[in-house]
């Protein structure tokens, strides 16, 4: 009878799982068609002229498809941060990754080296994630307000670098303030293409450590007494989670708050299980970024465009203040 009821409650999970994946995707395909046809030009479709069909395939679907990744691969650093960190405040943004990888990204604008910009980011990206976690970790665990307090650390000391090297290039001052406030401008097929693979690289990567995932959310010595490498998946999901941010803010900026509010919202569904959580808010990343920038597209009048970034931060900002007033007590002690 018991194992009954337990065969029942996973065919019920995995319906529910595969609903909510459908879903999304639907939702996402839905969002990504309104985002092709909106924009400051108005494209007839059934009739469409040499600059219309350039600005269609050139750039709005691009645009869209870098969005939809960018949204993505933030969501599944994020998902990373959270479950290795042991924090529910953990993110790209709040950790002071995304801060360190555009330190690094601004270096090789300033050094004329485009080409590498994600390379640079990633090394940036890297040093910072190091620097929080020795910093915010305490026997093995990392404590959330030192951790908070780390990624304020970290992001204060590469925005003072950004904002030195801004003092000494004043040629290139006003693209990198626009790069930094996060966009989609500069997206391009082969950008899209390196993204892509970047991010399905990464979900292989990480698809078969799920289990594992799931069990170093109770401890570390219940998870080695369960035959999880936890030091070898700490280090595995780090540099996974730095490599996604560093490709992301490196081809459109600094974009806050994503890994912080998509899963939260999966979870509030009651998806927590790795091997929900993570493809859920792979699509509930490019649906939510895709969502934004086309709001960002069509908010203003005349053509003029918001950057992305102004409005991920400025929603991401009160969903972390909820976050905060919510589970203050976490911040304090563990349990």
């Amino acid at each position: 009878m018991k194992r009954k009821s337990e065969v029942r409650s996973r065919r019920s999970e995995f319906y529910g799982s595969g609903i909510a994946v459908s879903l999304l995707a639907v939702l996402l395909v839905v969002v990504s068609i309104v985002a092709v046809m909106k924009g400051a030009v108005k494209i007839d479709f059934f009739g469409m002229s040499e600059i219309e069909r350039e600005i269609l395939f050139y750039v709005r679907v691009p645009r869209v498809f870098m969005a939809g990744l960018v949204g993505s691969a933030l969501a599944f650093s994020g998902v990373l941060f959270q479950y290795v960190m042991k924090n529910p405040l953990a993110d790209s943004f709040t950790t002071g990754v995304s801060a360190s990888s555009a330190m690094g990204a601004v270096i090789a604008i300033m050094l004329g080296l485009g080409v590498v910009i994600p390379l640079f980011a990633l090394a940036g990206g890297i040093i910072g994630l190091i620097a929080v976690y020795k910093i915010a970790s305490v026997r093995g665990r990392v404590q959330p307000i030192t951790m908070l307090l780390a990624g304020i650390v970290i992001s204060t000391f590469s925005s003072a670098t950004i904002s030195f090297m801004k003092f000494l290039s004043d040629d290139a001052v006003s693209s990198i303030i626009f790069w930094l406030m996060g966009g989609f401008q500069s997206a391009s097929v082969k950008k899209v293409a390196i993204l892509g693979f970047v991010i399905a690289l990464s979900y292989l990567m990480i698809r078969r450590d799920y289990l594992s995932l799931d069990i170093i959310c109770f401890d570390d010595t219940t998870a080695v007494s369960s035959g999880v490498s936890v030091e070898r998946l700490r280090r595995k999901a780090f540099f996974v989670a730095a490599l996604l941010t560093a490709f992301s803010v490196g081809y459109a900026g600094i974009i806050g708050f994503v890994g912080l509010i998509v899963p939260h919202i999966i979870r509030l569904l009651r998806f927590v299980k790795a091997s929900e959580l993570i493809p859920l808010s792979l699509l509930g990343g490019a649906f939510f970024m895709i969502l934004n920038d086309l709001i960002a597209r069509t908010i203003l009048a005349e053509g003029q465009e918001l950057p992305v970034g102004i409005i991920t931060s400025s929603v991401g900002g009160v969903f972390f203040l909820y976050l905060l007033i919510k589970r203050k007590k976490e911040l304090y002690y563990f349990d």
